[in-house]
């Protein structure tokens, strides 16, 4: 199971105060490898690496993975790939990126909670990252920005030398006070953080910890529906199956409320048996959620480890 698949659904599921709708200069959100000339109306997020217009529903979410997902992610790079993600999409087109050694674009729709929207997804490989711009735009909308508005904003892709990974996990809308000896690897979207245990960044058929860290990308729900919330979010997790949940609390803490999950599950790939645990901070309108996977017969050694770990985030 690859940390880099996982961590970029959660990000998905979960998918500035400074006005930047005449701006004419590149935007590199939170000092990232990717950035752009926003359109008229959108400005920097606060909940991920990209900007948006709240009031209109739309987004550009910036992605930035490791060299080596490219090739993965090219091989779904078309309708019958994007058809399983819920993307309806015409064939992808070669694009022009400032930066890039290869990049290709596609256009479609989808339908989300019962509202369509227009799509554009640009994903780049360079020889420093592999990279997605994804732009979402509800249908419908009065004055909302228009294909060639999207368009010329694609054409101005830029992708430069990364941060660092710690300026990256500066950059991020949470904060982890207590890594609890637990190694970050990965900044994905500019929410989402992954941490892990042992010498490989991507770890393989669970044979090292997987901890992601992932701040929303929409407001959270009113306390009545958190449970069920996280219940549905901890079901979902991708690149595993046979998920259950053996244990569910809520408890209120330093102005917030943390709902705990943990069961068991299996590996997708190899049919390991894992342990699994989720911890959620909701506030009133934002959360952050950490979750751990790791082989059972390791539980014991870092169950209580995470738990100090996810007990430590505070959102900024």
């Amino acid at each position: 199971m690859r940390i880099v698949t996982l961590a970029l659904s959660v990000a998905l599921f979960l998918l500035a105060s400074v006005q930047l709708g005449l701006a004419q200069e590149r935007v590199f959100p939170g000092g990232s490898g990717v950035g752009l000339v926003p359109p008229p109306g959108l400005v920097l997020s606060t909940n991920f690496s990209g900007f948006e217009d709240a009031a209109k529903g739309t987004s550009i979410v910036l992605t930035e993975l490791p060299v080596d997902a490219y090739a993965e992610l090219a091989a779904k790079f078309n309708p019958d790939g994007l058809r399983a993600t819920g993307i309806e999409a015409g064939q992808p087109e070669d694009w022009p990126v400032d930066g890039a050694v290869v990049s290709k674009l596609i256009r479609g729709s989808q339908v989300a909670a019962g509202i369509k929207y227009r799509k554009w997804v640009v994903l780049v490989g360079a020889k420093t990252t592999t990279a997605m711009v994804t732009v979402q735009i509800p249908e419908g909308v009065q004055g909302g920005l228009s294909d060639a508005d999207v368009e010329t904003a694609l054409r101005t892709i830029t992708i430069r030398t990364p941060p660092s990974l710690d300026e990256q996990v500066a950059a991020l809308p949470f904060k982890v006070s207590d890594t609890a000896g637990f190694r970050p690897v990965r900044v994905i979207a500019g929410a989402t953080l992954l941490l892990t245990e042992g010498p490989n960044d991507v770890a393989a058929n669970s044979m090292q910890p997987i901890i992601i860290i992932a701040s929303n990308l929409n407001t959270a729900p009113e306390a009545p529906a958190r449970m069920s919330f996280a219940k549905q979010a901890f079901a979902s997790l991708t690149g595993i199956k046979d998920v259950q949940s053996d244990n569910e609390t809520s408890s209120e803490e330093n102005g917030a409320e943390w709902v705990e999950i943990d069961g068991s599950a299996k590996d997708a790939a190899s049919g390991d048996a894992l342990y699994v645990a989720q911890i959620a901070r909701f506030e009133t309108s934002r959360y952050v959620r950490a979750i751990l996977i790791v082989r059972s017969s390791e539980k014991d050694k870092f169950s209580d480890r995470f738990r100090k770990l996810a007990k430590s985030l505070t959102i900024n």
